[in-house]
């Protein structure tokens, strides 16, 4: 059997991931939109930092970060203080409140993929198990 085109599984991977994300959607409780989970997310990761290089590191604009940070300001899931090392420049950081919604978010959507893929024969589950050991360095390139 001759393998798959690399074009064909690519079309077909991004086909899948966008099917996931609006299963995930139906679901979604909050207003949080997806570039602000985003953001909110990579604040909890990595800590706090300023705007310019939280956009730089999402490969969007300062400008549309900015107004991401707001949203999420706006809604008490991060907050500003001065940079101690440069008065010119704030530090955002994710609140509690952001950490527990971003958690409750997280939760909400592990809750459908898990009833979806019990539904699976233990076969199938393996193979997804494979999948994503296989997906995974996709990503961490």
């Amino acid at each position: 059997m001759e393998s798959p085109d690399p074009t064909v599984l690519a079309g077909d991977l991004l086909t899948l991931y966008g099917r996931i994300r609006r299963t995930l959607l139906t679901g979604k409780a909050d207003d949080v939109t997806a570039s602000q989970t985003a953001a909110l997310g990579r604040l909890l990761r990595y800590g706090e930092t300023t705007v310019a290089e939280l956009a730089r590191a999402e490969g969007v604009r300062p400008q549309s970060m900015g107004a991401t940070v707001q949203a999420l300001e706006d809604l008490g899931l991060v907050e500003r203080r001065p940079d101690p090392a440069d008065g010119r420049r704030a530090l955002v950081r994710a609140t509690d409140r952001g950490a527990r919604a971003r958690e409750d978010a997280w939760t909400t959507r592990t809750r459908v993929l898990t009833d979806r893929l019990a539904a699976l024969p233990d076969a199938d589950r393996d193979t997804v198990a494979r999948a994503i050991a296989i997906l995974t360095p996709l990503t961490e390139r």
